[in-house]
């Protein structure tokens, strides 16, 4: 593939601009390019209908990618980036005018040495499949760097076999509470479905989810601080927490930890295991008021830790079957 200058960049981005375009017109297609930067500045912007895939993003700023305006149907595929900002960065260049991103895919993508987020979607961004991706930190992270992000009203996006590894923050006081997730959305967000993902190495949440409505199927958290950080609602199935560990700051570390108002969740079939010398709570509570949470078919490992810790409100916990009748190793 080519090593493009900055003259070839600009040309690779105004033609893409011009060709791109609408869903009328024939689609525009990016096939086996190499766009390289200074540590600074986009790759190149996204339009309706295009498609980008076999390519490389290379030491680029905010954005090797970057929806600036209103975008359907964008299509990224088969690409690899390394020592990137972001690479794919959801801003509008006119604030009155959201840059919503609709009916797209990203799918089979590789970041690698990633300083803030992997991607950053939102305003009424809809429709969405981000599959086969996977990202791994930069060693010199920014603050609030996060693998995969959600904002605003975002909906309807679903993440597949999706990874995130090493989203740390370094360099902050004893005091500070460390961010740095693997997945996290807002109260805006909905319908979002996490299946098949991984999260690791986070010094906040492996997934930090304030969205209502929510599923996780079949995901893996491990050696997270907290490994599910749950606000909002929905539905944890199948998931599997190991070895929580925190690396500094406020808080303490957590398999399952709810937060917020009531949270409202079903923990259906969950995983738990942890060394005997682990005391990370399983289910920890920090509620304003009483979480619900439904907790079904347990197969809980984890001999040094406690099963429920309350530090702010009781929660009100049912259990599907009888407590004593799922497999529960704990200290308590």
């Amino acid at each position: 593939m080519d090593h493009l200058d900055r003259r070839a960049l600009i040309s690779t981005i105004a033609l893409a601009c011009l060709t791109g375009c609408t869903r009328s017109a024939k689609a525009a297609t990016i096939d086996g390019r190499t766009f390289a930067g200074d540590g600074s500045g986009e790759g190149l912007r996204a339009q309706s209908g295009l498609t980008i895939k076999n390519s490389r993003f290379l030491n680029l700023g905010n954005g090797a990618i970057r929806v600036n305006v209103a975008t359907d149907g964008l299509i990224v595929e088969q690409v690899e980036g390394r020592d990137l900002y972001r690479f794919l960065e959801n801003t509008a260049s006119d604030r009155s005018k959201p840059a919503s991103l609709t009916n797209f895919r990203l799918r089979q993508i590789t970041g690698e040495d990633i300083h803030r987020a992997m991607t950053r979607i939102r305003y009424g961004s809809r429709d969405g499949v981000i599959e086969d991706v996977i990202a791994r930190a930069s060693a010199e992270t920014e603050r609030y760097c996060t693998g995969f992000v959600l904002d605003d009203e975002a909906q309807s996006i679903i993440y597949r076999r999706c990874e995130a590894h090493g989203f740390a923050e370094r360099d902050r006081s004893s005091g500070d509470y460390w961010n740095g997730d693997g997945f996290s959305d807002e109260r805006g967000n909905k319908a979002i479905q996490y299946l098949s993902c991984t999260a690791t190495g986070s010094t906040d949440g492996g997934f930090d989810l304030k969205s209502t409505d929510v599923l996780l199927s079949d995901c893996t958290a491990k050696d997270n601080k907290r490994n599910f950080r749950l606000w909002g609602s929905g539905k944890a199935e199948n998931c599997r927490s190991e070895e929580p560990r925190s690396r500094g700051g406020s808080g303490r570390s957590a398999h399952f930890s709810f937060h917020g108002g009531s949270a409202k969740y079903v923990i259906e079939r969950p995983v738990v295991r942890a060394a005997g010398d682990n005391d990370s709570p399983v289910f920890l509570f920090d509620n304003d008021e009483p979480a619900n949470v439904e907790i079904r078919n347990a197969d809980i490992d984890a001999p040094g830790a406690p099963l429920i810790l309350a530090e702010n409100s009781m929660p009100n916990i049912k259990w599907v079957p009888p407590r004593e009748d799922q497999f529960i190793r704990t200290m308590d």
